[in-house]
């Protein structure tokens, strides 16, 4: 049981981390509930289905709970959870990098700084491809597969060719992508 008081919680201070991973626009919704994925300072982290009106306290309990190092006074325990998330449990002193633009609660300067560099996805290694909003690292394998196919994209909209890369997820990347 995941033993918090009240005294650990600072509830105007919801520092958690989501980010989306990399999931193929053809899956929906499980009928069991949603799917979503929770790492950092966590007893036993993974990949976890719970009814979509659980918060992140039940879905942190059913993996195990929280280790000693975990951050709880950065973390939002009654947060509503969101079918193919992934939620980072960050440890005492720990900063955590993101690469979209679905951080809970505050975000630093550095890291709003960090969404307007547009990245050349001719040029873009793994990692750069990686940062992008929705963008985990299989897709991010698929665009620099697909532009080595292809001998490099000839717009930003040939990027929705990509297997995974949909009209919805074009539209979070178009205005932080370019082709020269």
């Amino acid at each position: 049981m995941l033993n918090i008081n009240n005294n650990d919680i600072d509830k105007n201070n919801s520092d958690i981390v989501k980010k989306e991973d990399n999931v193929d626009e053809q899956e929906i919704e499980s009928p069991k509930g949603i799917t979503i994925y929770i790492s950092g300072a966590i007893k036993n982290p993974g990949i976890l289905t719970i009814d979509k009106e659980k918060r992140l306290y039940d879905a942190i309990e059913e993996l195990g709970g929280v280790t000693e190092e975990a951050d709880l006074n950065r973390v939002n325990l009654a947060l509503k959870l969101s079918d193919e998330q992934h939620y980072i449990i960050p440890k005492i002193g720990e900063e955590i990098q993101v690469a979209d633009n679905s951080v809970q609660g505050s975000t630093t300067q550095e890291s709003k700084n960090n969404q307007s560099k547009i990245v050349n996805i001719n040029l873009a290694t793994l990692e750069e491809l990686d940062s992008l909003p929705g963008v985990g690292e299989a897709t991010a394998n698929k665009i620099i597969n697909y532009r080595e196919e292809n001998s490099s994209f000839k717009s930003i909209e040939e990027i929705k060719n990509v297997n995974g890369i949909g009209d919805k997820k074009y539209e979070d990347l178009k205005d932080l992508i370019c082709t020269n």
